[in-house]
């Protein structure tokens, strides 16, 4: 009865918890989308990675876990991608290729799945593989809206997100090596936080912030944008590192491709809050693809 419990709880977390981060994703994300075109987004990729620090250090207090060598090795090689995805992805949100690089987010979820599948040789029912079908799917329907232009800035967000795909790697490593998610996580993210710092050249940045609140005439007005601006992005910090701390846990109970299957539904939360919160008009391609999506999700569950 106690095994079966035990199987009843880890099949919860894997259902659950990727729901979890979904929500917390789709929020924060919106949060990052609302203020993207008002304040630098150098600013914003740093302080969003920075904040996203906080709840892995509260996270600490639950997890008893000693460090190791190997375990300190595999966290700094995965924040070293994922501080290179922050870089590049931040660096391509231009003008109105904002839209297109969001197409490139499936690209994440693929190589989480892949890797899970067949280097993790994770075991998955008979319906897995058509859910993630669906969803991935659905949500190249839901991002392939108007004018898609291939030019560099989608690339970079292109490999921006293949990076933060590979971050998972030595990520999962870490984590199934003590099974535990919490040190190697906060290890991970304070190296991407470091290396995303240093490539952004932040105090060239405070400079640059400190004479546009010189101009007398916009001081007031821009001095209040900047604070509310910088506040949502403290909070969308916070979020995605809370999002990615649930993330974690469902790698260390031994279920990623149904977490990044889940997660990959992403694309279409982010349409449905845009058109709630941002009044953004869903064409019906949009609409097809987030039933899709939806029915990926209901397959799996």
């Amino acid at each position: 009865m106690y095994i079966f419990t035990l199987k009843i709880s880890a099949k919860m977390i894997s259902i659950v918890l990727p729901f979890i981060v979904l929500a917390i994703w789709t929020v924060s994300n919106s949060l990052i989308k609302g203020i993207s075109g008002r304040f630098d987004s150098d600013i914003i990729a740093v302080t969003v990675i920075g904040a996203g620090i906080i709840p892995m250090i509260i996270s600490l207090l639950y997890d008893p876990s000693r460090l190791n060598s190997n375990v300190l090795f595999l966290g700094i090689s995965s924040g070293f991608f994922l501080g290179l995805g922050y870089i590049l992805f931040y660096k391509s949100l231009k003008d109105e290729n904002l839209g297109s690089a969001g197409v490139t987010i499936n690209m994440q979820q693929v190589i989480i799945i892949s890797f899970s599948l067949f280097v993790l040789k994770e075991k998955v029912s008979s319906l897995i593989l058509p859910a993630v079908i669906l969803i991935i799917t659905g949500s190249l329907l839901v991002t392939l809206q108007g004018k898609f232009k291939v030019n560099k800035y989608l690339m970079l967000a292109a490999i921006a997100n293949i990076s933060w795909g590979i971050y998972y790697m030595p990520l999962s490593f870490a984590i199934l090596s003590i099974r535990s998610s919490y040190i190697p996580l906060l290890i991970a993210r304070i190296s991407g936080f470091i290396i995303t710092l240093i490539a952004f050249e932040s105090m060239l940045m405070y400079k640059k912030l400190k004479l546009r609140k010189n101009n007398s005439i916009y001081n007031k007005k821009y001095k209040s944008i900047v604070s509310y601006s910088f506040g949502l992005a403290v909070l969308a910090g916070v979020l995605d590192g809370a999002g990615n701390v649930f993330y974690s846990i469902s790698i260390s109970s031994g279920f990623l491709v149904i977490a990044g299957a889940l997660v990959a539904i992403l694309p279409a939360t982010l349409a449905i809050t845009g058109s709630l919160i941002f009044k953004e008009k869903l064409s019906l391609k949009q609409i097809a693809g987030v039933i899709l999506s939806i029915s990926g999700a209901l397959l799996i569950v």
